[in-house]
């Protein structure tokens, strides 16, 4: 499921807002109190490294330049990671999940390159047959143009979980992506592994 924001912020124009996809069934918008919903605050952290966006008045404005952001896809088996002990449902040890995407682009120069940050948020959880401590999983984040790989990253995200619960959430976001000027379309792909191998190539929009 995806879902679109659309609008403009100072000198980006994206395709989908700050264009957050979510993997799974996030929430959007903002809560009943009036706060950012989980998928805003992970946008704003994004853009202006800050839960909280600045005032309107305080943004950068410049309508040079119409960039289109390349929306992010959540590869096919790599939403979710799970390490069991056996083949039923009760020997679930662990998941480790993604829950919420987004990306910012900032272009650079005029020819089409631009740099990136990617925003991924999950949450890791114990199954039947687990017990507290440490649980985790590979992100891998790909850029393709033209189905060839053209920058790659992999970290290792989820958390430690204390005795007397059974979930915890986890955030990371990958920066500093550069991604040269060319002819065809971008897409970015994300996706959870054991162990940092590539996530599957089949892709879900």
């Amino acid at each position: 499921m995806i879902d679109r924001f659309a609008g403009r912020i100072g000198r980006f124009i994206f395709p989908a807002g700050l264009a957050l996809a979510l993997a799974g069934c996030g929430s959007s918008g903002s809560s009943s109190t009036g706060e950012p919903s989980t998928t805003q605050k992970l946008g704003n952290i994004l853009m202006f490294q800050s839960a909280t966006p600045p005032a309107p008045n305080q943004l950068p404005q410049d309508d040079e330049v119409n960039f289109i952001c390349p929306q992010v896809i959540v590869a096919d088996g790599g939403a979710a990671i799970r390490a069991q002990s056996g083949p039923d449902s009760g020997s679930l040890r662990s998941q480790v999940s993604i829950n919420t995407v987004a990306r910012e682009c900032t272009p650079v120069g005029k020819d089409g390159a631009f740099t990136l940050k990617v925003g991924v948020e999950g949450r890791i959880l114990i199954g039947p047959a687990g017990s507290p401590g440490n649980y985790g999983a590979a992100l891998v984040t790909q850029v393709m143009r033209n189905n060839q790989v053209i920058a790659r990253r992999s970290a290792r995200v989820g958390g430690a979980i204390p005795g007397g619960q059974t979930g915890a959430d986890f955030s990371h976001v990958e920066g500093n992506i550069s991604v040269p000027a060319g002819s065809g379309e971008v897409e970015i792909i994300v996706g959870l592994s054991p162990g940092g191998g590539e996530p599957a190539r089949r892709r879900r929009r």
